[in-house]
């Protein structure tokens, strides 16, 4: 991308001339040149290893091809010669008229850890016994390939003394390592290691590095657990590794508590290279930062879950207030707005002893306040007509027929004297009229 940057600026600002072009060929070659002439000019790139896998690729790898005519050379340095190197070739193709050879030192005179390596493969290791490794790729002048992949790292038996009896590690904001017994060696047989990671405070994160160990069905040869707690515990297991590489298993993990537990058991056959761990402990204040920020976030989601809920019960309250406010009305209205009390059905005898006239008035032409009399108050009578009048004193009084035995009177029509704020009303009382 950066050269085609280059030609979009020459273009724009310089008349593409016969020595302009020839300048720009010029540069591109050397970009070329020396994106391998560190490793492929007859001297080695160094490459310093660490404790974690670092990867390195061939010229040309991910274009598919490496170029003819090359000696190129990488030259791993552990950093301390009590520490060797580990390297896995993860991938490679090479052409069979090519090359890698990988050397047990820092030059083509140390013993060969591998010479000639041609064709198509994986899973290839080799390690060292001293510091340095030396890794090279001769390519002729005839046929290409893809080239190769691998990956490296420092190592050193950092087990300690939990292969003997359980060890106590103190796990601090630095980062310390722990590996199988013998690493990088092969295990020993009938290993059963036991170590416990322990944080003054805070918390202990862990980071399985590499895991090559024996293969079986349900780790039940050889295997590495690794426990959120200081004790043994199903429910707080959470790594279980029996893998060989490159399909090992790698995990990175933080623990609930200030301690894990790692256990390492081996049986008496077949051992590979174990694993590596890298640990340091997790300070409180960040712990606390953690919990505080998701603790916020709990409570604001609380916070909206209440508010949401208060909002529909109000809601559904005041809706269930009209409801009744509006049911209350509804029932005011089927009352009748004319009669307001009515008393039980009385004879004429009732009414202080006294019996209508025949015109159906009663002696005084008056019948108690708030009385009403039916068609069928007088026995025998079929219909009656009561004439009502308010007086502007408050007092009423009806006067109607009295009916004939038989049949009944002659319906009036309503009169109303304006005069003196009284009116009477002639006709059928209603016959669905009640007691209350």
């Amino acid at each position: 991308m950066a050269c085609i940057f280059k030609i979009k600026r020459l273009q724009m600002s310089v008349t593409p001339t016969v020595p302009n072009i020839v300048c720009l060929i010029c540069v591109l070659t050397l970009k070329s040149i020396s994106s391998v002439s560190s490793q492929c000019s007859g001297s080695a790139l160094t490459l310093t290893a660490t404790d974690d896998l670092t990867t390195v690729t061939s010229d040309g790898y991910s274009s598919g091809s490496y170029a003819n005519d090359l000696s190129c050379s990488w030259l791993i340095d552990s950093g301390s010669s009590s520490e060797t190197i580990i390297v896995f070739i993860t991938h490679y193709d090479i052409d069979a008229s090519d090359t890698i050879d990988i050397y047990n030192g820092f030059s083509t005179s140390n013993s060969s850890l591998k010479s000639g390596l041609t064709g198509t493969g994986n899973d290839k290791e080799f390690l060292t016994t001293g510091q340095y490794a030396l890794v090279v790729l001769t390519t002729d002048s005839s046929g290409q390939a893809q080239g190769f992949s691998l990956q490296y790292l420092k190592a050193a038996d950092l087990s300690g003394t939990g292969c003997t009896a359980e060890q106590t590690i103190t796990a601090t904001s630095t980062e310390q390592y722990l590996t199988s017994p013998a690493f990088p060696s092969s295990y020993t047989g009938n290993s059963n290691c036991r170590w416990l990671i322990e944080a003054t405070e805070g918390t202990v994160y862990f980071e399985l590095l590499l895991s090559d160990i024996e293969s079986s069905p349900n780790c039940g040869f050889d295997y590495l657990k690794i426990y959120d707690s200081s004790y043994v515990c199903e429910h707080t297991l959470t790594v279980d590794a029996c893998t060989r590489y490159p399909d090992g298993t790698t995990a990175t993990y933080t623990s609930n508590g200030t301690s894990v537990l790692v256990l390492f058991v081996s049986d008496a056959t077949v051992g590979y290279k174990g694993f590596k761990l890298k640990f340091y402990a997790v300070s409180s204040t960040t712990t606390v930062a953690t919990q505080t920020a998701a603790s916020e976030g709990t409570g604001f989601a609380l916070g909206m879950g209440v508010g949401v809920a208060t909002g529909v019960v109000s809601t559904l309250l005041v809706i269930g207030i009209i409801q009744i406010i509006k049911s209350r009305l509804q029932a005011s209205k089927l009352g009748s707005p004319r009669v307001r009390n009515v008393l039980p059905l009385q004879t004429p005898t009732s009414f202080g002893g006294k019996t209508p006239t025949g015109n159906g008035h009663l002696p005084n032409g008056h019948l108690p306040n708030g009385h009403i009399l039916r068609n069928d108050d007088i026995p025998g009578s079929k219909r009656f007509s009561v004439t009502s009048s308010i007086s502007s004193s408050g007092n009423s009084s009806r006067n109607g027929r009295t009916p004939s035995t038989g049949h009944s009177s002659p319906i009036h029509s309503d009169t109303q004297n304006r005069n003196n704020n009284n009116y009477k009303r002639n006709g059928v009382l209603p016959t669905n009229i009640g007691h209350v």
